[in-house]
């Protein structure tokens, strides 16, 4: 029993799921003109699709196809072809048009719907307009649906973008010559200001459907410089702070290996903060490997201070103890020194006992 209201269930399911997808479409063919790009009030828009379709025949229910468009004056052709032989032809008006299941439901073969709509943008267009949205209905319910949507522009619009962008673009320049002054590498960043430049000289003397094509273009670039440039400014800090460190590190090899004060407190102090600064600078390292450029450059710049800090203490140690001995670094002139000392001695001292004998003779 329990096996048989199995099978039941699972027949029911079948059917079911049956129905559904008798009630679906497929969009074979789509063909908007203008194929791409915002479009502007005024303009003629053409658009055209190939349906795959199955009526649910069996079960009488009251299926249709539903279009909409929010273009103005639309016109619409609508043809039906099975097996590839137009066997209906239909023109309507309006902006709701619907074909019904007598006009829909043409039996075995393969059905498909060529649907066409002919309009032209309102000039009340915001910044979206509905091309055309499909919807299929069985029983007043919507089983499938399809819609294409494009973006509008006018030349209001168009004018606070170029402007917009125009001002960004200024504020580019401006970071770039700053940088530029800082010894910040900017050649990147320098090559995305110009396209965007270009891109936006460009919009400035074309329509608002193009001009909004290179607008978009002209803030991609943009935001590429700006990152770019940041990325750069990132590099020469965590660069200087390197630069910074190797300096350090050469006063403090002069203090523990040229003068033996490794163990001396004011080195050792010097010492711990150039550990401190090190520190920063790897953390600065990781950060800009991580595209994480404004903490880099954080990080930098504390290696920086804390690198300064130590070579300020280290200049102001070596001031105050001169240069001192250094037998190692000066050997053979001081042994020549010397050399010269000892026959100097010598010679005098020949000299006075040969003077003696002379005054003894």
């Amino acid at each position: 029993m329990k096996a048989n209201i199995s099978r039941w269930f699972i027949l029911l399911l079948a059917l079911v799921c049956v129905a559904q997808a008798v009630s679906a479409f497929d969009v074979k063919t789509e063909k908007v003109d203008p194929a791409s790009g915002a479009l502007e009030p005024g303009q003629q828009v053409n658009a055209r699709y190939v349906l795959t379709y199955d009526m649910d025949e069996r079960n009488q229910n009251d299926e249709s196809f539903e279009f909409s468009t929010g273009l103005s004056n639309p016109v619409w052709d609508f043809i039906i072809y099975r097996d590839g032989v137009a066997i209906y032809t239909t023109k309507k008006t309006g902006y709701y048009p619907v074909l019904t299941e007598f006009e829909l439901a043409y039996g075995d073969g393969n059905i498909e719907l060529d649907a066409q709509v002919r309009g032209v943008v309102p000039s009340s267009a915001s910044s979206k307009i509905l091309i055309t949205k499909i919807d299929h209905l069985r029983d007043k319910d919507v089983k499938d649906t399809h819609s294409v949507t494009r973006d509008v522009v006018n030349s209001a619009q168009i004018e606070g973008s170029l402007a917009a962008q125009q001002q960004r673009l200024k504020d580019l320049k401006a970071d770039l010559d700053e940088k530029s002054a800082q010894g910040v590498d900017v050649a990147a960043a320098q090559a995305r200001y110009n396209a965007a430049s270009q891109a936006l000289t460009s919009a400035a003397s074309a329509g608002p459907s193009q001009a909004a094509s290179y607008i978009a273009t002209a803030k991609k670039d943009i935001d590429e410089g700006i990152a770019l440039l940041d990325k750069a400014w990132a590099e020469k800090a965590v660069a200087d702070t390197g630069a910074a460190i190797e300096s350090l590190d050469g006063m403090i090899t002069y203090f523990v290996e040229n003068r033996s004060m490794g163990a001396d407190p004011q080195v050792v102090a010097i010492m711990t903060k150039r550990e401190s600064a090190v520190q920063f600078y790897s953390q600065s390292q990781d950060n800009l490997n991580g595209k994480n450029y404004p903490l880099a450059r954080s990080k930098a710049t504390d290696g920086l201070n804390k690198a300064n800090e130590a070579l300020t203490d280290a200049t102001a140690l070596k001031e105050r103890i001169g240069e001192g001995f250094n037998i190692g670094g000066n050997l053979l002139l001081y042994i020549g020194i010397g050399v010269v000392i000892v026959l100097i001695v010598a010679g005098v001292v020949i000299y006075r006992k040969k003077t003696g004998w002379d005054e003894l003779g």
